[in-house]
Parts: structure tokens; C-alpha cells; sequence
């Protein structure tokens, strides 16, 4: 659904892509928003969730050595873009961070923890690892199509193997691309997404043949197009073989802090603290809408278009035929359980196990014997981890 507000001032947030090289202060740059502080003067609740397996593992001391609670860090561990969502998702909603024994997270004042940045280091793991299950999917999809073609051997293994993603499978990851950096624009806090960088190509003839030609540019090494909905973008480089010294180079900031095409020296995140102070004042204004809403929403008003009901269409997938479906074994139960939890990230796991919890249910459904006590808990359990 549209949101509709006026144009008085609201409360600014920090909206950034960064990306370069390894070894030039990109983590260390994020960091510092440990450092900042929010209009009360409190200092930042920080959730980092880090894809690069310690990306900032070897600065920990150093925050401390400064003088950070590390109660107002949180670091989460993942390479998975659907579990960075779900973490995202929470902050969104303003929900209670748990973890695995059920735990609420406190910060540094004994309260339920709520970022006021997020930094996801970095877009390109969770672009190649998005990829590659894109790209076992369409493997199972092969095989699918192998096996309805009747191909063995030689022949069912080529087809299988040599499956690689497709045209829907790539508009599929630039929606999801697009999505995650409209989910952040969602929480209302600020956050960093960091890149690695790559070389920008275009297509030539050469002889008759398409070819990728380099054009000397380099350009964030992550999902197609998340540039066009964060406020400031810049590379982070060394000037030729000097390591000693760090540039930033400003594709845009919409802060007004840089200019597009300002290169800056030794670039620190809290020359943006006085932006942030300006508009301490003015009033909170967070845009909750998502791609995955607004498709919900575009669905409703192409049925309303159709003459259909909002019931003739369903958010969820259509469901099998069930004409000669049998009742569930106990085993069947298990089994769909143990799937859904295979698949959930540790949030939606923790969130299972509380609602199971409250509703007076064991958690242990693998060793339970009473099929009728199975289906409550998996009812409960399905709810919450879909």
C-alpha cells in the first residue's frame, strides 16, 4: 500500500554502499559506528552481521582498548541472504533479539537490544552464495526434466551437471538484491552494506565476436542495481603502491557532507555525526513498504482488475492435488519437521521453540510417540518457521 506524508523535515539516517579492495579499511570504516551517538546521546547499538567469517574479529580489541561496551555490539555470523533478512526483518519490527537457549540479547544498559545501525559486510558472499543455490536448483530442476525425457547415463548426467541458472533464475536474484537494500531503507535505522570491487565491462564486436571489454572503472562487486536506493556511495583505495595512506573516492552523497567525484583522505564515518545531529529534532518517519509487499499489493489490484476476490488469490504456493492424499504417519510428521528446521534461520528456530514452549508443548517432537501431541506442535511450529 502507498504511504503518503507530508514534506516537513524528518530525522536523517545514513544510507551507504562501500566497497574496494581488500585491505582498504572498508570493515574498519563501518566499525566506527560504534562510535557515534543517537539524539539522546547514547551511543550506537550496532548489529554486524558479518559474511566474510571475521571481518572484523582482529578490531575487537581495539574497540575495547577505546572504550565500547561490548554489550552494544552485536555480531552475527551467516552467509546466508535469507537469514540476513530475517535479522534485518526483526529490526524492522522491532522485535526481541534470542538466541539459542531462548535468551533475550541486553545491551550495554540491561535492555532488549535494538540497533540503531546495521552493517552488512559483505553483498558480495551473499551474491555467490545466493547464486549457487539458484544454481543447485536448477540442477534438481534438470533432473526433473531428465527424468520425464527418460534419460539415463551418460546423457542424464550431462544434463544434470551442465544445468546452470536461467533467465528467471536471474531476475529472480536481482530481486532479491533489490530487496535486501529495501528492507535495510525499511528498519529506519542506518547501516553500511560493504563490497568487494570488480572491473566494470561492456560488450563489443571484436571480428565478428562478442566480447567483454574492461572500461578502466571499477564498480561494486555485489548484486545488479543496489546502488540506485542507498544516499551515498564511494570506493575505498590505496594511491598506487602507498598502503599507508586510505582515498575514498565519492561515486555520490546525497548528504552533502561529500560531492560525487570528491576524492577524501583517511575518510572517517564520524564526519557524519553532525548530519545526524541536524536533524535530531525532527520527527521519525520510517517507510515499512518492501518489494515482497508491494508484489502482494500489485497482486490484489490486478485481481480487483479481473473482477476476482482478494480470497481467489493466495500469497502462499497452490496447493497439490489432495484427492488421493493419505493421513500423515508419525514418521511424515517428523520428517516435514525436520526439513522446515533444516532450512529456518536460527531466529525463525528460536522463535519455533518459544511458541511451542508457551503453548505447554515439548520441544523434543523427534523421540514423541502420541501422533495427536506431533500435531500440535508441528501446527505451531509450521506457523512460525514458514
Amino acid at each position: 500500500m502507498a504511504i503518503v506524508c507530508d514534506a516537513s523535515a524528518i530525522r536523517k539516517k545514513l544510507r551507504m554502499l562501500v566497497y574496494g579492495e581488500q585491505g582498504t579499511g572498508k570493515s574498519r570504516f563501518a566499525m566506527q559506528f560504534c562510535y557515534m551517538k543517537t539524539p539522546e546521546g547514547r551511543p550506537f547499538r550496532v548489529l554486524y552481521l558479518d559474511t566474510e567469517s571475521g571481518s572484523i574479529d582482529d578490531y575487537r580489541e581495539e574497540l575495547m582498548d577505546n572504550g565500547l561496551d561490548p554489550m552494544n555490539l552485536r555480531i552475527v555470523y551467516t552467509q546466508s541472504l535469507a537469514e540476513v533478512q530475517d535479522f534485518i526483518h526483526t529490526v524492522a519490527d522491532n522485535e526481541d533479539f534470542e538466541d539459542e537457549d531462548g535468551n533475550v540479547w541486553l545491551d550495554a544498559d540491561d535492555k532488549p537490544f535494538r540497533a540503531d545501525a546495521i552493517v552488512v559486510d559483505s553483498a558480495t558472499i551473499l551474491n555467490l552464495t545466493t547464486k549457487q543455490g539458484l544454481t543447485n536448483f536448477s540442477q534438481k530442476r534438470a533432473k526433473v526434466k531428465a527424468a520425464a525425457q527418460g534419460l539415463t547415463g551418460d546423457e542424464k548426467s550431462v544434463k544434470i551437471e551442465g544445468a546452470g541458472m536461467e533467465l528467471k533464475d536471474y531476475q529472480q536474484l536481482n530481486f532479491k538484491g533489490q530487496s535486501l537494500i529495501l528492507d535495510l531503507n525499511a528498519t529506519g535505522v542506518s547501516y553500511i552494506v560493504i563490497c568487494r570491487e570488480k572491473d566494470e565491462t561492456e560488450t563489443k564486436l571484436v571480428n565478428g565476436s562478442s566480447v567483454s571489454v574492461s572500461t578502466g572503472r571499477k564498480i561494486p562487486d555485489g548484486f545488479k542495481g543496489q546502488e540506485y536506493n542507498v544516499g551515498t556511495e564511494f570506493r575505498m583505495y590505496h594511491p598506487g603502491d602507498d598502503k599507508s595512506i586510505n582515498f575514498a573516492y565519492f561515486d555520490k552523497d546525497r548528504t552533502g557532507v561529500h560531492n560525487g567525484g570528491e576524492v577524501v583522505e583517511d575518510l572517517t564515518l564520524l564526519e557524519y555525526q553532525e548530519y545526524l545531529d541536524r536533524s535530531a529534532k525532527n520527527r521519525e518517519v520510517i517507510i515499512k513498504n518492501g518489494l515482497n509487499d508491494a508484489v502482494k499489493t500489485e497482486m490484489k489490484l490486478r485481481a480487483r482488475e479481473l473482477g476476482l476476490d482478494d480470497n481467489d488469490i493466495s500469497d502462499d504456493a497452490p496447493a497439490e492435488n489432495t484427492s488421493e492424499s493419505k493421513e500423515p504417519s508419525l514418521d511424515d510428521i517428523k520428517a516435514k519437521l525436520n526439513d522446515l528446521i533444516a532450512s529456518a534461520s536460527p531466529v525463525k528456530k528460536s522463535a519455533a521453540q518459544k511458541a511451542v514452549k508457551a503453548a505447554g508443548l515439548s520441544t523434543a517432537f523427534r523421540s514423541m510417540t502420541d501422533i495427536e501431541e506431533l500435531k500440535k506442535v508441528a501446527a505451531i511450529m509450521e506457523k512460525e518457521l514458514a
